[in-house]
């Protein structure tokens, strides 16, 4: 591994992707989300996604929502709860393993760039064994995560979001 230095010019609007830091210890990690939520707003960047590994544009991990998207579609708990296997099917349709997928929530997001899927999904060790939340240890440790929508979902429940007054 060699010692590079980048050079990176931002301007509003844009999205910062911050590759590799799967080295860090856990505190390092809350400060670095801390600070890359205080520098997207400062900036006025539309996202700020951190990877551990490699920085994989298809399945972006927003430190923060993005301000654009307009949320067209939410399942709660519940609903989440109560469509499970038809759900599981659509989030593999669209490239999703459910697995991975907390049973919280999951929403419909239209930006721009087009549908969104935005969902918890849960941190894994390198051995695949969800990690336990540092914050909370009687929870399993989630990350919002954001998928590009390919196959649309005809499920008739789940709360629909409606233009308020």
């Amino acid at each position: 591994m060699t010692d590079t230095t980048r050079a990176v010019v931002l301007k509003p609007g844009d999205a910062l992707l911050i590759g590799n830091v799967n080295g860090l210890e856990e505190d390092a990690l809350e400060a670095l989300n801390d600070g890359l939520v205080q520098l997207r707003f400062a900036l006025g960047l539309s996202s700020v996604a951190v990877f551990e590994g490699n920085i994989e544009a298809a399945a972006l991990a927003p430190v923060t929502p993005m301000s654009d998207a307009v949320v067209v579609r939410v399942f709660d708990r519940d609903a989440v709860k109560q469509h499970r296997e038809t759900l599981a099917k659509w989030l593999t349709t669209n490239g999703i393993d459910p697995a991975a997928v907390a049973d919280q929530w999951l929403s419909i997001e239209q930006t721009d760039a087009g549908r969104l899927i935005r969902y918890p999904a849960y941190r894994l060790s390198e051995e695949g064994q969800r990690l336990v939340d540092p914050r909370d240890p009687g929870r399993a440790w989630t990350v919002e995560r954001v998928s590009p929508l390919v196959i649309d979902l005809d499920l008739t429940e789940g709360q629909m979001v409606t233009q308020g007054d």
